[in-house]
This record gives C-alpha cells, structure tokens and sequence, in this order.
C-alpha cells in the first residue's frame, strides 16, 4: 500500500517521465523478450539501474554513502549493485595512480 502511494507521489512530481517511461515500455519489452525471455524483469531493470547508479555516483562525486541516500539505499546494498553491474568502484578509481614516465 505504501509502495503505491510514493509511486503515485513520484508519477504526479514528475509526469514528463512518467510518460516517456511508459512510451517506452513496449518497445523495451518487445526487445527484451527476443534476447532474453523469461528474464525481461531483470533485463530492464539493469538497464535503467545502470546509467542511474552511474549518473548519481557522478552527481556525488563518487561519495557513495550520499548516493546510497539520495537513492533511498543502503551503502552496501549500492557497493553490491555496482559489482554485480560492472560499473567500476569509485574508491579504486581514486586510489588509482597514474604512473608517470621515467625521466631522461
């Protein structure tokens, strides 16, 4: 009852979105029956779970305890997607140092 209530308050915040998702659901499921039948649910939520996780990961710079929040997840649950997503892990990204060549 609840989880209709705040998608009923997110499809009213935003109707624009609401109605380019649902113009763009046929057509999903059109596609994701031909490569992945029986598996459309999940197809499509990695598909717009991926560019979201990423989108908000940049919006917060690679802070992943302010993206779990403004997701509405737990940290850990963030970390975990993003494994299971392929998307690489901001914290590696910053500890990576690029070695710079050896001087003549």
């Amino acid at each position: 009852m609840r989880a209709c209530l705040a998608v009923e308050q997110m499809q009213e915040a935003a109707p624009g979105a609401s109605r380019l998702i649902a113009e763009a659901i046929p057509r999903l499921v059109d596609e994701l029956t031909s490569v992945q039948p029986g598996r459309v649910h999940r197809g499509a939520l990695e598909l717009v779970e991926r560019p979201l996780l990423a989108y908000v990961l940049g919006l917060t710079r690679g802070n992943q305890l302010r993206a779990a929040r403004l997701l509405g997840l737990n940290r850990n649950t963030l970390r975990k997607r993003c494994r299971e997503l392929g998307l690489a892990s901001p914290r590696a990204a910053r500890g990576c140092v690029t070695p710079r060549p050896a001087s003549p």
